[in-house]
């Protein structure tokens, strides 16, 4: 019991001494959605909402916990356990007694939140029913979290491989495709012609109800099984229709417990260097770069090797190659053929979000940037010409070549937009690596997708904001400009802006890290992300001679 309260304090501390912006910002956003949900189930209570829908809400909720693991594969979790590897019990006790702080999550707090819906809906029907539904908010509550920490195991677990890592690239870049474009299918029956301009809407007669069939399979599945117990104590049914699903929510909540901890005691049963990555570099894979013999071209050739040799920086590159792919095949047998086009900026987006964390990717190899004349320049240039190598210019031509496919008339504008969306996605890639690093693991000790790479997940955010508002600025001469031949203007226009933000942001990206360099250094070097943040306080302008005289430069020279 001792070491169980112990790692829950443990746990307590990650939280409150931790990298808390995102579990903030999570934390908001989430609870917003979860109002949601009590939404749904006041106005189902009072009649205007179609019961069906608490019951989509509420799988879709179950979802999140699945499907959140495979969106984020990199993300480490809160307390790993390789930490404890070397604590003299046996794994599988361990793994128990780290069983009981894995509640403790952000996700935990929303969901109870969003869960509080059965008592809401149970309110009316007296303090019995109410009790029945606060046992289903525990059961469910209790399924849900084993379920997502189930997914996380399993996802890390399969990212030791190559098959795993390939998987795990479709997966998420399949979820990916069906968030950006799964809704054309369903727009283009509702609004069938707005390529055209026509805005009449198609609705279906009974679009406010949801299919009986779908609730019966929603309600089917354990993650609807607290709702049905909610349902039937409501409809007075016996005491044993009651117990059913929340005695088998809590069976299946124990079940994925206990294979959790079957999960963590392996890892904890495997030594760290065997357990790294089951990848293996092969001859007829060798990337060969041929570029100008310059220090831009040397940072070009280096940069396009460490995209097919770092294992995090290539599952980015296979989503934001992949990604689009899925989107074409989910958009081209609608009838909306005319935005075929504009997936070439939701392309640029992903790609950016991909490179946005490059820097703190490289770990301690950036004290040669830093102690180098001149080397900052080309390191930021270079980094920016691979960019548009990898993804820009396949993104452009990718939506030239789909504009001419689908002879969409709102080609040049996808055009415009897309060089738009390339040039901010390229410039500000760099700047925000160096603004919003996620610290993880050293480039050097890092050999796997399973490896922690910290969380950039704010920073992709905000990547994928900037992008879009750049995106948009195109569209501004179909509004304005009468005259002028709009095709002409949209590609002027888009190709302004992308070469603006271009040279913008070199010398702020420049600037950023010879003022935050420094403490970005020896945060990777300390592995303590907590004191970027407080060496930017300190260090407000570049010192290379402080960087040779700290302590934390003995580490960076002499680790093997």
């Amino acid at each position: 019991m001792r070491h169980r309260i112990d790692f829950i304090s443990l746990r307590w501390r990650v939280i409150r001494r931790g990298p808390n912006d995102e579990r903030v910002f999570g934390l908001i956003a989430g609870l917003i959605a979860a109002a949601g949900v009590i939404a749904v189930a006041a106005l189902t209570c009072a009649g205007d909402l179609d019961p069906g829908w608490l019951a989509v809400a509420i799988s879709l909720l179950g979802v999140t916990w699945l499907l959140g693991p495979v969106l984020l594969p990199g993300v480490a979790p809160m307390m790993d356990p390789q930490w404890f590897r070397t604590l003299p019990r046996p794994p599988v006790r361990i793994a128990r007694e780290m069983s009981a702080s894995e509640a403790m999550s952000v996700g935990t707090v929303i969901t109870t939140a969003a869960l509080l819906s059965f008592v809401v809906v149970a309110a009316p029907h007296g303090p019995g029913v109410i009790a029945v539904a606060v046992l289903a908010v525990g059961a469910q509550m209790l399924f849900l979290v084993w379920l997502g920490r189930c997914a996380s195991a399993l996802v890390a677990r399969s990212l030791r491989s190559a098959w795993g890592v390939r998987t795990a690239v479709f997966q998420m870049s399949a979820v990916l495709a069906l968030s950006f474009a799964g809704w054309v299918p369903l727009f283009a029956v509702v609004l069938p012609n707005l390529g055209d301009g026509d805005v009449t809407i198609h609705t279906p007669p009974t679009v406010a109800i949801v299919p009986g069939s779908l609730v019966t399979i929603l309600l089917t599945l354990p993650t609807g099984w607290g709702l049905v117990a909610v349902n039937a104590a409501m409809s007075g049914a016996a005491p044993a229709a009651i117990a059913a699903p929340l005695v088998g929510t809590l069976a299946c909540a124990l079940l994925l417990r206990r294979a959790w901890i079957e999960l963590t005691a392996r890892t904890l049963r495997q030594p760290p260097r065997t357990a790294r990555s089951g990848i293996s570099v092969r001859e007829r894979r060798r990337v060969l770069v041929a570029w100008p013999d310059s220090a831009i071209g040397a940072v070009v050739a280096r940069e396009v090797k460490t995209w097919f040799r770092d294992p995090h920086r290539r599952l980015g590159l296979g989503h934001a190659w992949l990604t689009p792919v899925l989107m074409v095949v989910l958009v081209a047998p609608s009838g909306w053929v005319w935005v075929l086009p504009f997936i070439g900026v939701v392309a640029a987006a992903i790609a950016a979000m991909a490179a946005v964390n490059t820097y703190a990717l490289d770990g301690k190899a950036l004290w040669q940037i830093l102690t180098t004349p001149g080397a900052l320049r080309a390191d930021i240039i270079g980094r920016q010409v691979t960019w548009m190598l990898l993804f820009g210019l396949p993104a452009i031509v990718g939506t030239i070549a789909l504009s001419i496919a689908s002879r969409s008339q709102f080609g040049p504008l996808a055009v415009g937009m897309t060089l738009a969306a390339t040039g901010a996605g390229c410039a500000t890639a760099p700047l925000l690596s160096a603004l919003m690093p996620a610290i993880g693991a050293d480039a050097r000790n890092r050999a796997a997708t399973s490896d922690n790479v910290g969380n950039p997940a704010g920073a992709q955010w905000t990547i994928f904001t900037a992008v879009a508002i750049a995106a948009t600025i195109p569209l501004i001469p179909a509004g304005l400009t009468v005259a002028v031949p709009s095709s002409v203007a949209h590609l002027a226009v888009g190709a302004i802006v992308g070469s603006l933000t271009l040279l913008l942001a070199l010398p702020l990206t420049r600037a950023c890290i010879e003022r935050t360099g420094p403490a970005l250094l020896a945060a990777m070097a300390a592995g303590d992300p907590t004191r970027h943040s407080a060496g930017q306080r300190r260090a407000p302008q570049f010192d290379a001679g402080a960087i040779l005289r700290s302590k934390d430069t003995n580490r960076i020279w002499h680790e093997p």
